[in-house]
């Protein structure tokens, strides 16, 4: 006999499944085929691999250090696929279809692809809307995407879509810089319990409504007098002193604010890669969130308030 993947496949389904005749099951065959083929293994391998009785079989020392093996093969072969799979549709030219909501993460992921597959083209398009993401991931219109997500406000993914979390990132608040805390490094929630906030508009994502029960939570109803969700609007009505807003803690510039964290970090979202389980991307999920973390690292030190939070233990709360 020879032995072949679909022998490890066996083994490891027998210890999976506890009996010869569930293992029949989920390999469809039949019982005595199974008992058969087993029969064969251990004959090659020139012991007995698991030790039967009425209420099953168990591995003898042999078969578990034989199954430990055969697991990892399998799982190599399965990443040889996947990367074959990879290259033969980079020589097809097929592009690489990334969506996301407008976060540092998603032009890194962008990036990341570019290097990871030169030779495939990378399209990109920012989305805000969470249903829209997952909907555009259901369909195939979109290869891999970043969301976010938000306490209490889970992501529903469609079937054939895995995710990993990239970063727990905190939500800092902007103030003027002639406001009466803009010397400070942080503030408590509640101090900011008489101020008028701006807000974006309300979306799927549970961002506004996470930040009420946050602000409930502190002891106080969070006045919003300003809504818009571009980013230099907002700006521009802090800088004015009519109000205060949430502040993402890496950003474009923002002339006239001062950034404060917030102690115990009340205010976050988790920022998730998601892909299509049948896209030739899920081989490198990896590798891709490796080059999204080192490219995230180097922009947390361009950031004085970011700096500072992060190196104060703040990374230990935002990674994975």
């Amino acid at each position: 006999m020879r032995l072949e993947l679909r022998h490890l496949e066996l083994v490891v389904a027998i210890a999976d499944a506890g009996s010869l005749r569930r293992a029949a099951a989920r390999l469809h065959l039949s019982q005595p085929a199974v008992t058969t083929q087993l029969k064969r293994i251990e004959r090659f391998f020139g012991g007995s691999l698991f030790v039967r009785s009425a209420d099953g079989v168990l591995p003898t020392h042999a078969g578990a250090e034989l199954v430990r093996d055969a697991r990892n093969l399998l799982r190599q072969f399965e990443i040889l696929q996947r990367t074959a799979r990879v290259n033969a549709r980079s020589e097809a030219g097929a592009p690489v279809k990334v969506g996301g909501i407008p976060a540092q993460q998603f032009s890194l992921l962008v990036n990341a692809l570019t290097a990871l597959v030169p030779r495939r083209e990378v399209t990109s398009r920012t989305i805000r809307e969470t249903g829209t993401l997952t909907a555009l991931l259901r369909s195939g219109e979109l290869d891999v995407a970043v969301l976010r997500e938000f306490p209490g406000f889970p992501l529903t993914l469609p079937d054939g879509v895995e995710r990993r979390l990239l970063l727990r990132e905190p939500i800092f608040v902007g103030v003027s810089e002639h406001h009466r805390l803009a010397g400070h490094k942080s503030v408590g929630l509640a101090e900011l319990a008489e101020e008028k906030w701006v807000m974006p508009d309300p979306d799927d994502s549970g961002m506004n409504e996470f930040f009420d029960r946050a602000c409930a939570t502190a002891g106080f109803g969070q006045r919003i007098t300003h809504f818009t969700t571009e980013a230099h609007v907002a700006f521009a009505l802090v800088a004015g002193h009519r109000a205060i807003c949430p502040l993402y803690p890496i950003g474009t510039a923002r002339d006239g604010l001062a950034t404060l964290a917030l102690t115990g970090t009340p205010l976050y979202r988790e920022l998730v890669l998601a892909w299509r389980t049948d896209s030739a991307l899920a081989a490198l999920v990896d590798e891709v969130c490796a080059e999204i973390e080192r490219g995230y690292l180097a922009l947390v030190e361009g950031a004085p308030c970011y700096r500072r939070w992060w190196h104060d233990g703040g990374a230990a709360f935002a990674l994975p």
